[in-house]
């Protein structure tokens, strides 16, 4: 009788061990998978502003705007553009959707940027503005 319980015991004791060691090998699993998912984000993040920085230059802004000032040029300074408590030329407070509108249809002496940017590249180049 004593051998049948130490047995059960001792495959009850196995059993709970090896459940625990399943489980927290999925778990683990899965919390590498939420890092590496978080990585590539991170990283079409960068990609994405890299090809913004590309077409800030390839568009001509940098003629008019300093990334590495907020000191005003031809065109205002963009360094820390979306860090700060800046408005916009014409007063409206610094959000993604008020710069988006500025590019798009512009106030004052820039040019229109509505006809020469996709969604896609708004997108990129808003990912930039938002490392400088």
């Amino acid at each position: 009788m004593e051998k049948t319980i130490l047995h059960r015991t001792t495959l009850g004791v196995v059993g709970v061990i090896f459940v625990t060691a399943v489980l927290l090998g999925v778990l683990r699993g899965e919390v590498i998978c939420q890092q590496d998912g978080q990585k590539n984000h991170e990283s079409l993040n960068v990609q994405a502003a890299n090809q913004g920085a590309a077409l800030f230059k390839n568009k001509g802004c940098a003629h008019c705007h300093a990334t590495d000032s907020a000191q005003n040029g031809i065109g205002p300074g963009l360094k820390g553009l979306l860090k700060g408590k800046k408005n916009l030329v014409d007063g409206r407070p610094v959000t993604e959707k008020n710069i988006r509108d500025q590019i798009k249809t512009p106030h004052k002496n820039m040019p229109p940027f509505a006809d020469r940017l996709n969604k896609k590249e708004m997108d990129q180049l808003l990912g930039y503005l938002t490392t400088l």
